[in-house]
């Protein structure tokens, strides 16, 4: 799926009908981890992505998805862990908001899987499993390269810590903030855009996420 629209690209990424935004800026507050799981043969062969959804958001997934059955204002267990992966219910090639480069080429990941969905501290926390297409080799010359944002800045990711590595002991994982010189006019004339009058202006706008996004490359192996 090419995202298009702020609107649009929330409504096919997540579950929820919300109302629809008067201007640009995130609607939506994600947490989001990542673990790096490394196979026996030392190849990176999946990534396992957890997203921690803002209360406010969390409150509108309890409502919509009719997951508070007795009103007690907390999700019913049954009904939550029925719930898992509607929330990554994408349509076929949508890329799930997680880029992973190796060397400045993109590598491909397979459709979510393994799903769970949980309620702490007021919050719907899912996780799912994203299996690469092909098993890639990391070493100290050929790292990873990761981010998780939106293309469209609707959703806001913050990356509170720094991607786990599971099966390997000789990974190390360096951070980098984003380079927001600037950024303040580029913001504001996010939150002037408004969703209808300048639809297609925003289809036409830059990939304007990556601009607030960090970034953690992944090393492997002696250096």
């Amino acid at each position: 799926m090419r995202l298009v629209p702020l609107l649009l690209a929330a409504l096919a990424a997540l579950p929820v009908a919300v109302p629809r935004p008067a201007a640009a800026h995130p609607h939506v507050f994600i947490d989001a981890d990542a673990a790096l799981v490394f196979g026996k043969s030392g190849r990176l062969e999946a990534v396992r992505v957890t997203w921690t959804y803002d209360e406010f958001y969390s409150l509108m997934m309890i409502e919509d998805a009719g997951l508070d059955a007795d009103g007690d204002g907390t999700p019913d267990p049954a009904l939550l862990r029925a719930f898992a992966g509607k929330d990554v219910d994408w349509e076929a090639g949508f890329p799930g908001h997680i880029v992973l480069d190796q060397q400045d080429r993109p590598i491909s990941l397979g459709p979510p899987r393994d799903h769970d969905a949980r309620y702490a501290d007021g919050r719907i926390v899912t996780s799912h499993l994203r299996p690469l297409r092909d098993p890639v080799a990391v070493t100290a010359a050929r790292p990873l390269r990761l981010r998780i944002y939106d293309p469209e800045y609707f959703v806001a990711y913050d990356t509170p810590r720094e991607p786990t590595i599971e099966g390997r002991r000789d990974c190390r994982v360096s951070r980098h903030a984003p380079d927001t010189t600037g950024q303040e006019e580029l913001l504001a004339a996010l939150q002037a855009l408004d969703m209808e009058a300048d639809s297609l202006q925003v289809m036409r706008m830059a990939d304007v996420g990556v601009s607030f996004a960090e970034r953690f490359e992944i090393a492997c192996g002696a250096r």
